[in-house]
């Protein structure tokens, strides 16, 4: 169990710019650990108190500034303290150390449809949000058919909200945040809820956002989107802030970090992941980690080998959910030995293969001895229009008598 200690905040620091929406400076936040949730009760009827809690500092002395109307991504591996320091920045959390200040009306999307009340229909959910931020029932009913347009969930607009599906939920949750006339939006994790068209509409209208002056700070994984969106990226790693600034610099020190650095990086299960192909992820044109039929598909691979590799034969498979079909490509002579770290691209000019679940597979020979393989999954989805950009030649043999 984890208590949220009352301490307060410094006020002993510099002014902020008015140019600033966001100013984080040298922000600490503390959470005290109990192993037993039963001793506060114990020890409040017995006087006796069997430990002391633990201190576990989630953000440690991170500072940054947000001008208005700019973006600001923050990245890094799942407990690095992203979601705490956005929390800290909507006033959920105080600071145990340091001061933000946040100049503007805040929007946040930090867990989609959080704030829904179930037994209401979406209408009467998003009249009730308005309210609640002061903003007129008249005001309300301008954007009530924008809300709906880009929730997309049909007539399940009007059925209760306990109806909906979790992505139905994502899909008003963010259409309502967005159209409150935020200052400031404050996003965590938007882009990865849902399907793949629901976030290209959440990029596309964050992008209009921003465009019309309103101040972002958006938590993902996605490094390839963050990249494309943001006017800089903050890298937290175990709550301390370890570079800030251009995003492309920002994501490839990251990259790099977590496919070629010193220690070895611990699995989803916990386990110490040894293998020396350190990272695979793809991405699409738009920046967002999906494939679609019949368009251009980058894969972006990184290795950290003992011994080289002198004979290096690649090949990158795609295979669909359920099944023992491979598609792929594999290299010929690449005439160059792989060895320490390095990282490989490749790019197909076109996914010549059909929507669905994949995943893809990328390995590595040296001669005919296998060395290493990484695997990822990978949604293919079709595009609005397919429309092919290049020639790809199927391989056939012609036979005429």
């Amino acid at each position: 169990m984890s208590i949220e200690p009352q301490i307060k905040p410094d006020t002993s620091l510099p002014e902020v710019s008015p140019e600033i929406a966001i100013s984080v400076q040298n922000v600490s936040k503390m959470f005290e650990i109990r192993s037993d949730s039963g001793a506060g009760i114990r020890a409040a009827l017995t006087g006796f108190q069997r430990a002391k809690p633990k201190e576990f500092w989630a953000v440690k002395d991170v500072s940054v500034d947000v001008p208005r109307g700019s973006m600001l991504g923050i990245i890094g591996r799942n407990g690095s303290g992203k979601s705490t320091l956005l929390r800290q920045m909507c006033g959920i959390y105080a600071p145990t150390k340091g001061r933000i200040e946040v100049r503007g009306r805040i929007t946040a999307l930090l867990e989609l449809g959080a704030g829904f009340v179930p037994q209401l229909t979406g209408r009467e959910n998003v009249y009730m949000n308005s309210a609640v931020l002061g903003i007129p029932r008249e005001r309300t009913d301008l954007i009530m058919e924008d809300v709906a347009a880009l929730a997309d969930i049909g007539e399940f607009f009007d059925n209760p909200v306990d109806t909906y599906s979790s992505g139905m939920r994502a899909r008003l949750g963010f259409a309502v945040s967005v159209h409150l006339e935020p200052d400031i939006l404050l996003a965590d994790e938007i882009i990865s809820v849902g399907d793949v068209s629901f976030s290209k509409n959440g990029v596309a209208h964050m992008t209009r956002m921003r465009e019309e002056g309103v101040t972002i700070v958006l938590v993902a994984h996605g490094l390839a989107i963050m990249e494309r969106l943001c006017d800089q990226v903050l890298w937290l790693h175990a709550g301390e802030a370890q570079m800030i600034g251009d995003p492309r610099d920002v994501i490839r020190e990251y990259r790099d970090f977590m496919t070629m650095g010193d220690e070895a990086l611990p699995t989803d299960d916990g386990a110490v992941d040894d293998n020396p192909l350190t990272h695979l992820e793809i991405s699409s044109d738009d920046g967002i980690e999906f494939g679609y039929t019949g368009a251009p598909l980058s894969i972006h691979a990184a290795y950290d080998f003992e011994a080289p590799i002198e004979d290096p034969r690649l090949t990158i498979r795609f295979r669909a959910q359920d099944t023992e079909v491979f598609l792929g490509s594999s290299t010929q002579d690449i005439n160059q030995r792989i060895e320490g770290r390095g990282t490989i691209d490749i790019q197909l000019p076109i996914l010549a293969i059909p929507p669905g679940q994949y995943a893809v597979e990328l390995e590595i020979c040296d001669g005919e001895e296998y060395v290493a393989s990484r695997r990822t999954r990978v949604p293919i989805r079709p595009l609005e229009e397919i429309t092919l950009r290049d020639y790809v030649d199927l391989g056939a043999d012609w036979f005429i008598k």
